[in-house]
C-alpha cells in the first residue's frame, strides 16, 4: 500500500484509483495530512486479497501508474466507499470520468454528515498540490493556454485548452462575479510578473468548478 488512493498489485503494477484524491501521506518526514492514515488503512481493508478492476480510457498517468476503477470482492466501488467515509475528495480528470454520478452521491453522504475531511472549512491556502476551496471570480479571459479565471485571492484558475470542450463559453462567462467552489491541482507560477497572480489552479471538468451553495 502506498497511500489511500494508490496500491500495488501482487504482479508489481502500481495502481492509482480513478475518481478520488485522498489526503497525502508524508513518507519522508511523517507529517501526514489529516485522515491520510485512516484512508490508507481503509483502502487496505477494502481491497483485501481480491479486487476487480476496470481500466480507464487513459490507462496510465505521467508517473507510469495504472489508472483503474477498483471494486471489492462484492463488486462495490472502492472509491465510492472511501468517499462515503469522508476519506477523500471526488475528482474528475477527463477522459476518465465514468461513474461520476455515483461518486458524487457517495461524497455527499459524508459531506452532509460533516465527517472525515468534511469536518474542516474549505479555505484556500497558498500551497502546491490538490486544493478544494471557495473563491470569488473577478475576471475571465481566454488565450492559447485556455480559459483564465482571476479570483479575489493571489490565484488564477486555469481551464487548459485540451479540456476546453467540456465547457461552452456561456458556461464559463456565467460564472463571472460568482463565489465558486473548485477542486484541482495548484502550482506556483514561476514567471513572477507583477500583474499576474502567483498561484495557478488547474481545473479539468465542470463537476470540479461550480457555483457555491
Amino acid at each position: 500500500m502506498v497511500d489511500g488512493d494508490t496500491v500495488y498489485f501482487k504482479d508489481g503494477r502500481k495502481v492509482r484509483l480513478i475518481g478520488i484524491n485522498t489526503p497525502e501521506l508524508d513518507h519522508k518526514f511523517g507529517k501526514h495530512d489529516a485522515y491520510a492514515i485512516e484512508a490508507t488503512q481503509a483502502l487496505t481493508e477494502l481491497s483485501g486479497r481480491t479486487v476487480y478492476y476496470q481500466s480507464g480510457l487513459d490507462k496510465q498517468d505521467r508517473y507510469g501508474r495504472y489508472l483503474y476503477y477498483l471494486f471489492d470482492k462484492h463488486r462495490i466501488s472502492i472509491s465510492s466507499q472511501l468517499l462515503s467515509k469522508g476519506l477523500g475528495y471526488r475528482i474528475a480528470v477527463p477522459p476518465n470520468t465514468q461513474y461520476q454520478d455515483c461518486l458524487q452521491k457517495s461524497e455527499k453522504q459524508a459531506r452532509d454528515k460533516r465527517i472525515g475531511v468534511w469536518g474542516q472549512a474549505l479555505q484556500w491556502q497558498p500551497q502546491a498540490g490538490f486544493v478544494i476551496a471557495r473563491v470569488t471570480l473577478t475576471s475571465i479571459y481566454r488565450n492559447r493556454g485556455g480559459w483564465w479565471l482571476d479570483t479575489n485571492r493571489n490565484l488564477t484558475i486555469n481551464i487548459p485548452q485540451y479540456v476546453m470542450n467540456q465547457w461552452t463559453p456561456q458556461d464559463v462567462y456565467s460564472l463571472a462575479g460568482q463565489l465558486v467552489e473548485a477542486r484541482g491541482w495548484q502550482h506556483y507560477r514561476k514567471n513572477k510578473q507583477p500583474d499576474k497572480a502567483k498561484w495557478v489552479w488547474q481545473i479539468k471538468h465542470p463537476n470540479d468548478l461550480i457555483p457555491a451553495e
